[in-house]
């Protein structure tokens, strides 16, 4: 497997990352790790993607939960013995929450604060988390190693002050100010890792089991399929956009911070 492009997917066994993995396999010479947080999960979503007509890479996967420190520990352990190193970290593991609290006084509270440790502790400590345990396999590639953050526009400081952007007023509070932190990290890693591509890839609205309330309740407000996204961010994980890194680019261009 010298020869093959190593990529990991955290959070790859369903939706964006699946699809993600699906796209990138249709390629020579690419070898996906699916990481998922349940093994079950990843072996059918292995079994899966080696069933796609037309795949030309290899596959395998890796129990990899974002939030446990043995786990990202045990994950970077495998990778290591089984590779050697790591050419490209696609950091898609993420979860969506609208929480719907009610504040002692009987008024909706814009924030609410489980929710938002919650998903703080996914999408930006466990990115992280991740991105820290990894980097020294992403050194040891014999290319140059590039490390991907899957963002959103719903991050954007432009579109969300704009009360003509689709993006703009408060909704999901909790997972703006996640992706917005993420951003930062996905730049203070652009700036410190000057061996490293470092990019952002905005998939879109695309219907999937994020919300939590199932694709089809998405499709319903407009979200593109899910493979739509995975092009666009397997589209970056090869390199489509490296001449611009240190932003996040989407189908329509880069987003605006």
């Amino acid at each position: 497997m010298s020869a093959e492009t190593i990529v990991l997917i955290t959070g790859a066994n369903q939706g964006l990352g699946f699809h993600t993995a699906r796209e990138l396999l249709l390629l020579p010479k690419h070898h996906v790790i699916v990481g998922s947080r349940r093994p079950s999960s990843g072996d059918a979503a292995v079994e899966a993607l080696r069933a796609v007509p037309g795949i030309q890479g290899t596959v395998s996967t890796v129990a990899l939960d974002v939030t446990d420190p043995r786990s990202i520990a045990t994950a970077k352990s495998h990778i290591e013995t089984t590779f050697q190193r790591l050419d490209v970290l696609v950091n898609n593991a993420g979860i969506f929450m609208v929480p719907k609290d009610i504040s002692p006084s009987g008024e909706s509270s814009m924030v609410n604060d489980r929710a938002l440790q919650h998903i703080f502790a996914t999408n930006v400590v466990g990115v992280a988390s991740v991105t820290e345990a990894l980097l020294p396999l992403l050194r040891r590639s014999t290319l140059r190693p590039r490390l991907v953050f899957v963002s959103s526009s719903m991050a954007s400081f432009t579109y969300n002050s704009d009360p003509r952007s689709p993006h703009g007023g408060s909704f999901a509070v909790e997972y703006r100010a996640s992706k917005a932190a993420m951003n930062m990290l996905l730049l203070e890693y652009h700036m410190s890792q000057p061996d490293m591509t470092v990019i952002g890839a905005d998939p879109g609205f695309c219907a999937t089991e994020v919300t939590g309330e199932g694709a089809d309740a998405m499709r319903a407000q407009g979200a593109a399929e899910p493979e739509v996204g995975g092009r666009v961010i397997a589209s970056i994980a090869k390199g489509d956009k490296d001449n611009l890194p240190g932003r996040v680019h989407s189908a329509q261009g880069v987003v605006p911070w």
